[in-house]
């Protein structure tokens, strides 16, 4: 079922889940969580960190009982062809109105801050141009790239961590304040910014390595998210004052741009242009999942790349047509409510039917 092309390493695997995880969500996770926990947001992220590792393990239980099988390939031996199909297109939907939620998230911000008087359609068909340029690869080469670009993750908490020359940790004080209810409901808030390691389910069978390794890979990759997210939302809470952080909706651009060196000027464009290259593995990464899908449904199960061409318009038009903020907020919402079901309900639910039914992949099958 797998071809050399993409066969991946457990090592590459970290920066897959890392680069699909870390996207847009992170320029506006502060202001989400700190809207409901207040001075505790950055509890929340770490609390919201533990229920994605969870989640993760869910998923490996899954997958390590089909190890040579995409979700795609083993959704009809457990709920039978139609059912399956239909969960396929229920995937295959989810992960390209995220990729619409990703390229919609970026554009606005590109015009909020860089591109002001530049049609939504250009910013737009940029960066679908990009991704579509790299998904129709093979997913080891999509792995490279990861590894690659992930120097931009680096960049971004060295930036950050120069802020700390202007905090008052009384901000952040006391610490419970706002109330275990509150904490849970900001970790709520901050699960849709967790989203991607759900990658795990499609990459899987291309992995090397045994079960153990891929699980840990897939740990490390969380990880690293829940402690990038935490640092960057203690950061901004202990940078600006509670009433701040009221008006600003994404404060750590904010942060940034009040920052001031002496060999460069406006380091919010530095720092925003290596959010891009951020928000496109994490589109590129939602993509190649959409793309597998659709592939798996007019059974193209041996390359995706034929299905990439219409991923990329469909999401393209989902773009355009969704540019008013009401509409915006409302697959925002959905999403939200939508992700706790595709990463945690419905595998859950296929694990206890492997399990109860003892429906597995044959020992020594090679798919």
């Amino acid at each position: 079922m797998t071809n050399n092309k993409d066969q991946v390493t457990s090592g590459q695997l970290v920066f897959l889940i890392i680069q699909t995880q870390i996207g847009i969500g992170l320029l506006g996770l502060t202001s989400r969580v700190h809207e409901v926990a207040k001075g505790d947001g950055w509890i929340s992220v770490l609390l919201a960190g533990m229920l994605a590792q969870l989640f993760i393990v869910v998923m490996w239980c899954l997958s390590r009982r089909f190890p040579s099988f995409t979700l795609y390939d083993y959704l009809p031996t457990l709920l039978g062809k139609y059912i399956g199909k239909f969960i396929q297109f229920v995937y295959a939907a989810y992960f390209m109105l995220v990729s619409s939620f990703i390229i919609i998230t970026f554009c606005r911000t590109v015009k909020d801050w860089v591109l002001f008087d530049t049609p939504r359609w250009i910013i737009i068909g940029m960066m679908m141009g990009v991704c579509f340029y790299l998904v129709r690869e093979s997913l080891q080469t999509i792995a490279r790239f990861f590894v690659l670009v992930f120097f931009c993750n680096i960049a971004v908490i060295i930036i950050t961590a120069y802020a700390y020359v202007h905090v008052n940790f009384l901000y952040v004080l006391p610490v419970g304040q706002a109330g275990i209810w509150k904490i849970t409901k900001g970790a709520h808030e901050a699960m849709s910014s967790f989203s991607g390691y759900e990658i795990l389910l499609i990459c899987y069978p291309f992995v090397e390595g045994g079960s153990a390794g891929k699980f840990k890979a897939a740990t490390i990759a969380n990880i690293f998210t829940t402690m990038l997210y935490t640092f960057a939302v203690f950061t901004s809470l202990i940078v600006f004052s509670p009433p701040e952080m009221e008006l600003l909706p994404q404060p750590l651009i904010y942060m940034v741009k009040a920052l001031s060196f002496s060999v460069f000027e406006r380091p919010d464009l530095y720092f925003l242009s290596l959010w891009a290259v951020v928000a496109a593995t994490s589109l590129m990464g939602y993509m190649f999942m959409a793309s597998r899908g659709i592939a798996n449904l007019f059974k193209a199960k041996s390359s995706h790349r034929k299905a990439v061409p219409y991923t990329v318009a469909l999401v393209f038009v989902i773009a355009l047509i969704l540019h008013d903020p009401l509409l915006i907020d409302i697959l925002r919402q959905f999403l939200s409510t939508a992700n706790y079901v595709i990463v945690f309900g419905i595998p859950f639910v296929l694990l206890m039917i492997s399990v109860l039914f003892k429906v597995k992949e044959a020992r020594g099958s090679t798919g």
